[in-house]
Formats: structure tokens, sequence, C-alpha cells
């Protein structure tokens, strides 16, 4: 399966979760490895409180596959 780019990731949640949908992407930090590590990728529907839903992993299919409410 092809890795999304950051624009097919934004395409992908305002698909699923309308225009208030966000991506994030942070470069990761080097020396920074394991469980405490800050993933690369982060998807939300922009919504905050008990509706929000929010995923995040080291590529934007990860963090797509780990969306859930938060």
């Amino acid at each position: 399966m092809k890795e999304m780019t950051e624009w097919e990731a934004r395409a992908e949640a305002v698909k699923r979760w309308g225009s208030m949908a966000t991506v994030q992407y942070s470069a990761p930090r080097s020396g920074r490895r394991g469980r405490l590590s800050r993933y690369t990728c982060r998807v939300s529907n922009g919504a905050i409180g008990a509706v929000g839903i929010e995923g995040q992993g080291y590529t934007w299919r990860e963090a797509f596959d780990d969306a859930r409410p938060r």
C-alpha cells in the first residue's frame, strides 16, 4: 500500500470529518525513540471535548488507523 502525502492526508481528513478536520506533521527529533517519543503525524476532526476524534502515528495511515474519540 502506497504511503500518503500530507496533501492526500488533508483530503482524507476532510472527507472523513468535514472542513474543520486538521492534519499536523512534526519533524522527528533526533535521539527521541520509544514509547514516550512524539509521533510525527497527527490527524483530528477539529472538535474539542467529548466529540473530539484524534489519531497519531509515524505515518499518515497509522494516524488514521489510530483515530478514535479522545
